[in-house]
């Protein structure tokens, strides 16, 4: 099945957002280890945790409230809590796009 240009578009946006998001996450011991080692003031790193934290809360809701290109619910949210899984909680799209990796397989 030849998937339409604009699926992988919606795919490649939603990817982007998942490795923001991932990679917020990922740089906040080292950031902070680089910030209080060198800035030598709680005030600084203060700065820079409410800063890290808006950015998260940013991505996190970005990634959240992405949309599934197959069925058009939410990627990430089945409910009120998002929960970052590597498929669509509602059709099973895995999020490589790849109809052999889905998490619900269709009935033949």
């Amino acid at each position: 099945m030849k998937k339409k240009p604009d699926f992988n578009i919606q795919m490649r946006t939603l990817r982007r957002r998942r490795l923001f998001l991932w990679f917020l996450v990922a740089i906040y011991i080292p950031m902070m280890w680089l910030v209080l080692h060198f800035g030598q003031s709680d005030r600084i790193a203060g700065v820079f945790f409410g800063i890290w934290v808006v950015l998260v809360a940013i991505a996190a809701n970005f990634t959240a409230f992405c949309r599934c290109p197959a069925c058009g619910n939410f990627f990430h949210m089945n409910g009120p809590i998002p929960m970052y899984l590597r498929h669509c909680l509602h059709c099973g799209m895995h999020i490589s796009g790849d109809e052999k990796r889905n998490h619900f397989h269709k009935k033949s």
